[in-house]
């Protein structure tokens, strides 16, 4: 038995099992004017970002992408934004695997989000969008979301209290708890706060 045959396959290794390896096998190959350096740490990233999916979401997307080559002859590799486009479309990333979202909440903005009581809004803006709130409306959205979820979470608690609370209470208050948890497991702890 070969030392290879005993270790388990990384994500990066099931990504290009299932999927690079297929597409070159099918013709895929580098765009003529990319180096074959910068094209290889382009499979590494690609191979790296899609180490979330699954053996059959990979399948699925190859097969999105094998009718969707660039070039002349429509047999080079698309951009990674196409392929990522089409990835968030089989299978949405993870909130957790995402690089940029998690560092929003390791950074400081996280514990500041907990404080202000928009963490939970905060992290499904960013699920939603990829990407942090940016402008003055996203902000504003944010902590509405947040000010009237929160009205929700007393008003749940409040009627859980008396035992008036209806299923649906239960059920949103069960949700929403899910997702603080989700997104306070991102938010880096505090190490002796001044």
């Amino acid at each position: 038995m070969d030392s290879a045959e005993l270790k388990p396959e990384t994500k990066r290794g099931r990504v290009r099992r299932c999927l690079i390896e297929p597409l070159i096998e099918a013709g895929f190959r580098k765009l003529g004017n990319l180096k074959a350096d910068r094209h290889e740490a382009f499979l590494v990233k690609l191979a790296d970002h899609l180490g979330y999916m699954e053996e059959d979401q990979l399948a699925v997307l190859k097969s999105m992408l094998v009718y969707r080559g660039q070039g002349p002859s429509k047999d080079a590799w698309p951009s990674m934004a196409h392929i990522m486009s089409l990835a968030e479309t089989v299978s949405p990333r993870p909130v957790e695997e995402h690089p940029t979202i998690v560092s929003w909440f390791r950074s400081a903005r996280g514990a500041q989000a907990k404080a202000e009581g928009t963490l939970v809004a905060e992290f499904l803006f960013l699920e939603k969008r990829k990407r942090p709130p940016l402008s003055d409306g996203d902000w504003r959205a944010v902590r509405e979301r947040a000010a009237d979820w929160a009205r929700q979470v007393t008003l749940i608690e409040e009627r859980q209290a008396r035992g008036a609370a209806a299923q649906d209470d239960h059920q949103w208050l069960a949700w929403y708890r899910a997702i603080e948890a989700r997104a306070e497991g991102l938010v880096q702890p505090t190490t002796g706060a001044a």
